[in-house]
């Protein structure tokens, strides 16, 4: 597996994706930085209003080519 992040932008900004890494950069260690960012329009919620995890999984490897791995 690899850190892939999912970003939802607020509108009227944008950011690019080096300006994301960079943040990233300042505030996580190297090893959790994403090798890829993903934006999308609205983040899919679980009915608690969570993140839904299991979307974002799917998307990111729909989005990169990737198949799942065994867990």
């Amino acid at each position: 597996e690899q850190v892939t992040a999912i970003i939802q932008v607020r509108k009227g900004e944008e950011p690019s994706k080096e300006e994301l890494i960079e943040f990233c950069a300042r505030h996580l260690a190297r090893y959790k930085l994403p090798r890829e960012i993903l934006f999308v329009e609205e983040m899919v919620r679980s009915p608690s209003g969570k993140a839904d995890y299991r979307w974002a999984k799917q998307f990111a490897l729909e989005q990169l080519g990737l198949r799942p791995t065994a867990s």
